[in-house]
C-alpha cells in the first residue's frame, strides 16, 4: 500500500489517529494514560502546536490538532517516540506499539471541525457492545467518559491546560460559557440522536484531505501539481477560480437565472427568494473558500456565522439533490458563471 501523503503549512489542521499494533492496547492502566497526557503536552509546547479534541479508547486515539508551524511529522515523532519508549520500558516489552505510521488526515476547518470534534467526541459509544443502547444511556456514557475532551467542553473545573476549547464550541456560539457549553452538548447530543450516522469521510481525497472543492483545488494546486491525489473528476476549473475575486460576480450570475432585480437583495439575511440566496451561498463558498474563510465570507452576507454558511451548504445540497427545479437553476448558474468569466 503506498504511504500517506504528508503536507504541511503554518496553521493546519488535522486529525490524527494511532492504533496498537495488531489491534492490541495502548494503555495498560490509568497511569500509561496520565503518562501520555504529560508527554502529550510537552510535545505540543515544544513544537507550537495546538490539540482541540481528543480521544483515547483502549488500542487507540483520535486528536485534533492546529500547527502553527509546518512541523506536523516532528511534533509526532516525538510525541509517539517518546511514549512508544516509555510504555516498553515500563510493561518490559520491545518493538512497535502502533500499528505502522499514525495516520494524518488534512482538514478544512471551517467547513469539517465542528463534525469531526463530534465524530472524536462520540468514539466511546460508537463501540460494538453499546449499539443497542439507549440514546439516554449512550449520552450518559459519553458524558462521563474520563478520558475525552469532551468532559472539559461540558465543566470548565474539568479542562486540561493542554486543550482549546474556545474555537469549537465558539462555532455555534458566541462565547465560551454556560450557554456556549450547553449548545454545544445539545450538538452532541443530536449526533447520539441521529445515531451517529458519520459520512463525511466518503469526502476524504487521496486518504489525505478532508473538504471542500475549492479547497481540495487549493491544496493540490499549492502542493500536490506534480502528485495525483484526485485521478476522477478533476475539474478543469482553475482560472475560473483564480479570476474569481468578490461575491459580486457570482451574485450576477445567480440573480440572472433565479430572476432577482436587485442583486444586493443576495447579500440579505431575509429575502424573498431563499433558494436563490442559498445557491448563491453555496456558489461564494465553493468558488471563493480556497481565498476567503467562512467567517470573511459571512460579513459580506449580513454577518452569519462560518457555522451558518457551513448548514446552508448541507441544506441546499439536500435541496438540490431532491428538487429538481431548483437543482437546474443550480447548474444554469454555475454554467453562466464559468461561461461569463472563461
Amino acid at each position: 500500500m503506498a504511504r500517506q501523503l504528508r503536507i504541511e503549512y503554518e496553521d493546519a489542521w488535522y486529525h490524527i489517529t494511532c492504533r496498537g499494533n495488531e489491534r492490541q492496547a495502548i494503555f495498560a492502566d490509568d497511569l500509561d494514560r496520565e503518562k501520555f497526557f504529560e508527554i502529550l503536552a510537552a510535545s505540543i509546547e515544544q513544537y507550537n502546536v495546538e490539540v482541540h479534541a481528543y480521544v483515547l479508547m483502549s488500542n487507540h486515539f483520535h486528536i485534533v490538532v492546529k500547527t502553527r508551524k509546518a512541523n506536523l511529522q516532528k511534533f509526532m515523532q516525538r510525541f509517539n517516540t517518546s511514549y512508544t519508549v516509555y510504555y516498553n520500558r515500563k510493561h518490559k516489552r520491545s518493538g512497535h506499539l502502533y500499528q505502522g505510521r499514525y495516520k494524518a488526515i488534512l482538514i478544512e476547518a471551517d467547513s469539517y471541525l465542528l463534525e469531526l470534534s463530534r465524530y472524536v467526541h462520540l468514539n466511546p459509544v460508537r463501540i460494538k457492545k453499546y449499539t443497542k443502547k439507549s440514546i439516554e444511556e449512550k449520552t450518559k456514557i459519553v458524558k462521563e467518559y474520563v478520558w475525552s475532551s469532551y468532559a472539559g467542553y461540558c465543566n470548565v473545573k474539568k479542562r486540561q491546560g493542554f486543550v482549546d476549547y474556545s474555537m469549537i464550541i465558539e462555532m455555534l456560539s458566541k462565547k465560551d460559557d454556560g450557554k456556549g457549553r450547553k449548545v454545544y452538548q445539545q450538538f452532541i447530543y443530536d449526533g447520539i440522536l441521529k445515531d451517529m450516522n458519520i459520512t463525511f469521510w466518503e469526502d476524504v481525497k487521496g486518504q489525505a484531505v478532508l473538504g471542500t472543492d475549492s479547497f481540495i483545488d487549493y491544496i493540490y494546486d499549492r502542493f500536490l501539481a506534480d502528485r495525483d491525489i484526485e485521478k476522477k473528476k478533476r475539474v478543469k476549473i482553475e482560472n475560473l477560480r483564480s479570476r474569481l475575486e468578490t461575491p459580486e460576480e457570482i451574485a450576477e450570475s445567480v440573480a440572472e437565472v433565479f430572476g432577482v432585480k436587485d442583486e444586493k437583495e443576495l447579500f440579505q439575511k431575509y429575502t424573498r427568494n431563499r433558494y436563490a440566496r442559498s445557491v448563491f451561498l453555496e456558489l461564494s463558498r465553493k468558488y471563493l473558500g480556497a481565498k476567503m474563510s467562512n467567517v470573511e465570507l459571512g460579513r459580506q452576507f449580513g454577518n452569519m456565522s462560518g457555522a451558518a454558511i457551513n448548514e446552508n451548504r448541507k441544506r441546499i445540497q439536500e435541496v438540490i439533490k431532491n428538487n429538481k427545479e431548483v437543482r437546474k437553476l443550480y447548474q444554469r448558474a454555475e454554467k453562466k458563471l464559468k461561461t461569463r468569466l472563461i
